[in-house]
């Protein structure tokens, strides 16, 4: 869809592409809703302070993907597919990129703890 063109609504194509976001929606609710809860006692700390924002932001966009897969389906309207299907594009970027930042600490710290068993044991 170019930026020139209006929305399809009652296309019964993106209806049926987005009934299992749409059967789905409720679970996505749900982990969203715990997602912003996480991020609001993350907050209540000093340290989970500065990254509970990625919780908080991560459960809205859960939340306005259901909303709007919900309502792709039912109208069958293209920009709402977009939507939500944008959304949940930034919610596996950013996961993605979460996962790969703790993997790379663990690391780190699994060396550092290596290191310093092996330069204490010589």
């Amino acid at each position: 869809m170019t930026v020139n063109q209006p929305s399809q609504t009652n296309n019964p194509v993106v209806a049926n592409v987005m009934r299992p976001l749409a059967d789905a929606a409720g679970w996505m609710k749900l982990i969203g809703t715990l997602a912003i809860i996480y991020g609001v006692l993350m907050a209540l700390t000093i340290i989970g302070l500065i990254i509970a924002w990625l919780p908080i932001w991560m459960g809205v966009l859960l939340n306005r993907a259901a909303d709007q897969a919900r309502e792709a389906t039912a109208a069958g309207d293209e920009a709402h597919a977009i939507t939500a299907t944008s959304s949940l594009q930034t919610i596996f970027k950013v996961q993605g990129i979460i996962v790969a930042v703790v993997l790379a600490l663990w690391a780190i710290g699994i060396t550092i703890a290596i290191i310093a068993i092996v330069s204490n044991g010589s």
